[in-house]
C-alpha cells in the first residue's frame, strides 16, 4: 500500500542560533514600545473584547523599525520562509510582510481563535515565556469523527511549546489561539503575516 495524506496542513520550524546574542536588546526594544501604551491594543486588527484582552499588540510595522537587531532578525525569518515555500512547491526569492506585530501578555492575556487573511505562511516567533511553556492552539481543519483508533494519529487539535528564539510557521488560514497565559511575568512573542512575490 502506498500512502499519501491530501489534506495535510504543513507547519515549520527553526530556532533561531543567533537568538541568546539579541534576545536581551529585542526584549528592551519591546518593551519600550510596550511602556508607552501598556495593554493597549495598538494595531488595526480588529479589538472586539472577547477576541483579545490584556495584551499589548503593537501596530502591524514592527518590522519596518530602523533598528540592527530588527533587521537581522527580519532576514532570517525572510530567508527561513523562503525556505519553507520551496518545500510547498513555491519558487520565490522574495518575502513581502504584510504585517509584523508583537503581543506583550500580562496574567490573563489571551488572543482567541483566530485566523490571518491571505497570508498562505504567518509566524510566530517566541521571546519570553513568561514561566509557562504552552504555546499556541491550532484547531484540525478537517472534520473527523475522532473515537479510539483515529483520534491517534488526527486530534482534533495542536498545542505548541513555547521555546524562546523558536520560530513556527503556518498556514495563515488556520484556526489558532494563544491560550490565557497563567502567570505574573510577562509572555512575549512576536507574529507576521507573509507572502511570496
Amino acid at each position: 500500500m502506498e500512502q499519501f495524506s491530501p489534506f495535510s496542513v504543513p507547519f515549520f520550524y527553526k530556532d533561531c542560533d543567533f537568538f541568546e546574542e539579541i534576545k536581551k536588546d529585542l526584549i528592551d526594544l519591546i518593551m519600550k514600545i510596550h511602556e508607552e501604551k501598556p495593554f493597549e491594543l495598538q494595531g488595526s486588527f480588529p479589538k472586539q473584547e472577547h477576541l483579545k484582552q490584556n495584551i499589548t499588540e503593537s501596530n502591524h510595522r514592527f518590522f519596518a523599525i530602523d533598528n540592527e537587531i530588527v533587521s537581522r532578525l527580519k532576514n532570517w525569518i525572510g530567508a527561513c520562509l523562503i525556505e519553507s515555500y520551496k518545500k510547498l512547491n513555491i519558487e520565490t526569492k522574495k518575502i513581502t510582510f504584510s504585517g509584523a506585530w508583537f503581543h506583550v501578555a500580562k496574567k490573563g492575556g489571551f488572543h482567541n481563535f483566530h485566523f490571518h487573511a491571505d497570508t498562505p505562511l504567518a509566524g510566530i516567533l517566541y521571546i519570553q515565556s513568561g514561566n509557562c511553556e504552552r504555546g499556541n492552539r491550532w484547531i484540525n481543519p478537517i472534520p473527523t469523527h475522532v473515537d479510539k483508533y483515529s483520534s491517534k494519529w488526527s486530534s482534533i487539535q495542536f498545542d505548541s511549546n513555547f521555546v524562546p528564539g523558536r520560530l513556527l510557521l503556518f498556514p495563515g488560514w488556520l484556526l489558532h489561539s494563544a491560550l490565557p497565559h497563567p502567570n505574573d511575568d510577562l509572555r512575549i512573542v512576536i507574529a507576521f503575516n507573509s507572502k511570496p512575490e
